[in-house]
């Protein structure tokens, strides 16, 4: 069976579009490596920090995705992915508008939460994540309760993602986000940013949004 071409419309940001690539090739060779096509959105870096924290900017980002779902699919590719959970806000026009089937991310991860028997989960993702309540629909579809940050915790927490998204990580990040889990005295953590498995590693206790989408595109390249 030939395997489906993949097409990843990433950039958001460029590390994490990299471990991500290598997170599916990982996961889906057998004997060939998988077909894959990279359109690496060309954001303007101040409006990608206010989309992220205040939510401006929908008109640019709806319409450099749509033109990158295109370019993917006259490449020839036969699903689409986008390694980023608060442009998700974006699917349902993304998907109507697009000519091959996209994943939905929030959706692969509230699956595996389910499957998982969580009750409970502490929220870890953007404020534009938070505001649009993209994880906490779907989880409440499925009986899961989700938690999330205070407020000063939650305005830090933007800004060490904005410092990933340059590829600026410090020691100090991993201080304030054990100090954070501790402080919500939750069980299950889900990484609701695919830039914070720079930071996190998928656990028993720990759902990495990241690879979640790849361990599920893996098996729709072969489906």
């Amino acid at each position: 069976m030939q395997p489906k071409t993949i097409g990843i419309l990433g950039g958001l940001g460029p590390e994490t579009t990299a471990e991500f690539y290598l997170d599916l090739v990982r996961i889906a060779t057998v004997r060939t490596r998988p077909p894959v096509c990279i359109w690496s959105l060309p954001l303007n870096l101040k409006k990608e920090s206010e989309y992220i924290s205040i939510g401006k900017h929908i008109s640019y980002y709806f319409s450099l995705l749509k033109q990158g779902a295109t370019a993917l699919q006259k490449a020839g590719c036969e699903r689409i992915v986008i390694p980023c959970n608060t442009v998700h806000e974006f699917h349902p026009r993304l998907a109507t508008a697009s000519g091959v089937p996209i994943t939905n991310l929030i959706e692969v991860v509230g699956t595996e939460v389910q499957r998982r028997g969580w009750k409970t989960v502490f929220l870890l993702a953007t404020s534009r994540t938070l505001k649009t309540q993209l994880y906490q629909k779907v989880l409440s579809g499925f009986g899961i309760s989700a938690m999330i940050p205070n407020l000063a915790d939650q305005r830090k927490l933007d800004s060490l993602i904005q410092g990933l998204l340059g590829e600026k990580e410090s020691k100090t990040h991993q201080g304030f986000l054990e100090g954070m889990v501790a402080r919500s005295k939750s069980k299950h953590i889900v990484l609701g940013c695919t830039d914070l498995q720079l930071l996190f590693s998928a656990s028993a206790n720990v759902v990495d949004s990241m690879h979640e989408l790849a361990a599920d595109t893996a098996r729709q390249i072969i489906s």
